[in-house]
């Protein structure tokens, strides 16, 4: 079992968690707005004449466990999904997991 973490554009957020969910890969899933820093190295933005800089960009992080063996399905489905071929597209992470306990 895998956990899969995976950080968005919020514009692709809501589209990847319903394909996620529809295509079976995975039972449940969380959404957490966040903001980060990368390449995509922020932009300028004006408020009352004066520029200023912001750095850190609204992201999603979306986290889901996988199964081992779904990992790459997992990774095209996001691909397919979030890409549109700019920096700040967003990244996939996978964290191996020993154990999982429901609580229900």
């Amino acid at each position: 079992m895998l956990k899969a973490l995976i950080l968005v554009r919020p514009q692709r957020a809501d589209v990847l968690c319903q394909r996620l969910l529809a295509s079976g890969l995975v039972d449940d899933l969380s959404a957490v707005e966040c903001r980060g820093y990368g390449r995509q190295k922020g932009h300028l933005e004006t408020y009352r004449d004066s520029e200023y800089t912001i750095d850190f960009l609204p992201k999603v992080l979306v986290t889901a466990l996988v199964a081992a063996e779904a990992r790459d399905r997992l990774v095209d489905l996001v691909c397919a999904t979030c890409r549109t071929g700019r920096i700040g597209d967003g990244k996939i992470f996978f964290v191996p997991l020993e154990q999982v306990t429901s609580l229900d």
